[in-house]
């Protein structure tokens, strides 16, 4: 399995205005050095924009330092921007779904998953409704990454952040359903902690469907400062025969480089990040 850290301006590595001006680049180049010396050999971003110029930047940043980009989060299109694949207001739905597939195009071009997570959206009135649309833009965005040769990470997110797609269940219903080719399984351990009844056994179950996977202690906080057993996780993530990516989101606790620390020795101690 390959390790990397989400870095975004919410969750990971935080950086405030990323991407948004010069000094946020800067910083970024130094975040990337400081994650390949703790041994990380990929980086998550979260996105909320396609915007051209800036993705060539963090392509080449990403490059000078020798990493991969492991995924490309698509959260902070709702969570700053408020434009979801389930918005009742076609034009900005449409909005929502522009934004995806650009960044479906991107991370492609560098054999990176898109992850679809909280740009479902949060709908609060008819679910059968917003399940609906969310079944349909869903086909279209499959279809979108099998044009471009990418892949789709749908991720099951816990009943407290929205009602849609809760558990791993859920989501590998509605690839089948809908026969999503290139669509599959995203796992995160602070997520599977709420809606699983044992993370472990659903590892197994859902083992050759997963395409990526997250983790973060029971408070999203970095490993070793929770109360779940993530070493035998991701021992039994291993042991399923999965070699993709592992990816770090959690919340910047106690700081962003002492969650990068933390993670990279809880990682070498449980013999998972091996040089």
């Amino acid at each position: 399995m390959r390790y990397a850290f989400v870095v975004s301006s919410g969750l990971g590595y935080q950086i405030p205005r990323l991407f948004q001006n010069e000094s946020s680049f800067l910083e970024f180049d130094k975040v990337l050095q400081f994650l390949r010396e703790q041994g990380f050999t990929g980086v998550e971003l979260n996105l909320d924009s396609d915007e051209q110029c800036a993705l060539s930047r963090i392509r080449e940043s990403i490059n000078e330092q020798g990493l991969q980009l492991a995924a490309v989060g698509t959260g902070l299109v709702y969570a700053q921007r408020g434009l979801s694949l389930t918005d009742l207001d076609p034009a900005k739905r449409g909005k929502a779904l522009a934004v995806v597939k650009g960044l479906l195009r991107f991370a492609s071009s560098e054999h990176a998953v898109v992850v679809i997570g909280l740009v479902r959206g949060i709908p609060s009135g008819d679910m059968d409704a917003a399940s609906k649309l969310l079944r349909e833009i869903l086909v279209e965005c499959d279809q979108a990454a099998r044009e471009c040769g990418g892949r789709i990470a749908l991720e099951a997110i816990n009943r407290y952040e929205t009602p849609l797609l809760n558990t791993a269940r859920d989501v590998i219903t509605l690839i089948q359903e809908e026969h999503l080719a290139a669509t599959g399984l995203l796992l995160d351990t602070f997520h599977m902690n709420i809606e699983e009844v044992s993370p472990n056994e659903t590892i197994r179950e859902f083992a050759s469907k997963i395409v990526h996977f997250h983790i973060a202690d029971s408070n999203r906080w970095p490993p070793g400062h929770g109360h779940l057993k993530l070493d035998d996780a991701l021992h039994v993530l291993e042991e399923s025969g999965y070699q993709g990516w592992v990816s770090t989101e959690v919340l910047p606790k106690p700081s962003n480089i002492e969650a990068v620390e933390a993670t990279a020795r809880f990682l070498r101690t449980h013999d998972l990040m091996r040089s």
